[in-house]
């Protein structure tokens, strides 16, 4: 009889509910803010997010981004218009970024990873795990040079630097091919805003150049161009933000 009691307790000890603890999901909602990485990255973005008055207050506001956090280099953000759920809204930002990622043509050549884009911010609160998202910046980067025949040559990967490029007097940055491998670093030092000195090394200083960087916003996508010299005299030329085939059709003709 006392083992037939406790099988029945048992049984309904089993269909007490469990103690909540907060799910992957729900432990993610971290309050999204100005001064995050995210919004460090894509100043303009930032200010319809946190300043502009008719985006800012908007009932719904979304963020979407390429992830994994190394494919980061664009977004989208959309925002209410009339009687629009959340729903909708994370669906037109998901829908244009999407369309900009594809409208600027494909990236197996700089990634070996596959780049999706994915809502990260909704209502200032990021939906996925602050921890996958980045904390720097990342981008396509080709840079093209001539070899001591005169050839051109081209190296394609991933480019990683500081997210205050052009407000911090110095940003370092390093490439990796697309086995992830790290092949050159460097360093992006302002005048001005939008443009400074740019110095790199590449294959443990094999090869290595200097010039001069310009930020560019706007179409195809915001990127980086920088224009120098190598060690030997020779031009070289880097693209940062733009997937390796956009770029050898605007800057590759050195």
């Amino acid at each position: 009889m006392k083992r037939f009691l406790a099988l029945i307790l048992l049984a309904a000890t089993a269909l007490v509910p469990a103690a909540w603890t907060p799910s992957a999901a729900q432990s993610s909602q971290a309050k999204a803010e100005r001064r995050d990485p995210i919004f460090l990255r894509f100043p303009e973005m930032a200010e319809r997010y946190w300043v502009n008055t008719e985006t800012s207050a908007a009932s719904h506001k979304v963020v979407a981004i390429p992830m994994p956090r190394q494919c980061a280099f664009l977004y989208a953000d959309s925002y209410t218009k009339g009687q629009m759920s959340e729903s909708e809204v994370q669906q037109m930002a998901l829908s244009n970024c999407n369309r900009k990622l594809g409208e600027l043509g494909p990236l197996g050549e700089n990634y070996s990873t596959d780049c999706r884009c994915q809502v990260v911010v909704s209502n200032e609160r990021y939906v996925v795990p602050r921890s996958s998202l980045p904390d720097d910046s990342y981008g396509p980067v080709s840079i093209f040079y001539r070899d001591d025949r005169g050839n051109v040559a081209r190296l394609n990967g991933v480019a990683r630097y500081g997210a205050l490029i052009g407000r911090d007097r110095s940003v370092t940055f390093a490439v990796e091919n697309q086995r992830g491998e790290q092949v050159c670093e460097g360093t992006f030092t302002n005048n001005a805003p939008a443009s400074g000195q740019f110095s790199l090394s590449c294959f443990a200083g094999k090869f290595s150049g200097s010039g001069s960087y310009q930020s560019k916003t706007g179409a195809p996508n915001d990127h980086i161009i920088a224009r120098g010299q190598t060690s030997r005299g020779l031009p070289v030329v880097m693209a940062i933000g733009l997937p390796a085939q956009l770029a050898v059709g605007t800057y590759g003709g050195i």
